[in-house]
């Protein structure tokens, strides 16, 4: 392969990468603007001045395009919490940042966040399950993610004994009924019910 190739081969990637980009955005904003029922490829494509074709050359259908939109929002939250997470001294200190850093990206990106609830609350099978298999992954890992940091406190001596899966679950729950709060009521303080939140499960989960 030549030189020349390889750097159209690069840019045609480049190219594609940000194309994809483009189009998640645009369904972001179509799901957010008009809900899932009218993210249409079609409409989804006029957001973005393309045609429908050029979304099926980049997503084999629009499954794939809401799963590219899910994974977009988790790599964008995880963008925005876990360096402050990782930047704690602490793991109570860690849990509280992931609950208060939580609720500032539910109120900082509300179009991504709309998008991810049209998605959640619609996106679903006739038996109930997760219809898009990236949110579920997406789900799967924070639960993990948040259990090693409930273990890394007990193994800490900071934590009481407690079972884990129950208390992850709990804290998601949580910060769940928060984002729908905040999005029913756009001037809701979600911060300081946050930071209530926080000493709540801080008494819950430290060790006396």
């Amino acid at each position: 392969m030549t030189e020349k190739t390889e750097q159209q081969q690069t840019r045609l990637t480049f190219i594609q990468r940000t194309r994809r980009k483009q189009l998640v955005e645009c369904a972001i904003a179509v799901l957010a603007d008009d809900g899932y029922a009218q993210a249409s490829l079609s409409r989804i494509a006029k957001r973005a001045d393309v045609t429908r074709g050029a979304i099926s050359y980049h997503f084999a259908d629009r499954d794939e395009l809401l799963d590219a939109v899910v994974a977009e929002v988790y790599r964008i939250a995880t963008e925005q919490l876990q360096p402050k997470i990782e930047a704690q001294s602490t793991t109570v200190q860690a849990i509280r940042t992931f609950i208060v850093g939580s609720t500032e990206f539910y109120r900082d990106f509300p179009s991504q966040m709309a998008a991810l609830h049209e998605i959640v609350s619609h996106a679903r099978g006739d038996d109930g399950s997760v219809r898009h298999t990236e949110q579920k992954r997406a789900n799967e890992q924070e639960l993990s993610a948040l259990g090693v940091l409930l273990e890394r406190g007990k193994a800490a001596g900071e934590f009481r004994d407690f079972s884990t899966p129950i208390m992850a679950r709990t804290i998601r729950s949580a910060l769940d009924g928060l984002l729908v709060q905040l999005r029913a009521t756009p001037k809701y303080d979600a911060i300081a019910d946050a930071e209530e939140l926080a000493d709540i499960f801080e008494h819950a989960l430290v060790a006396h």
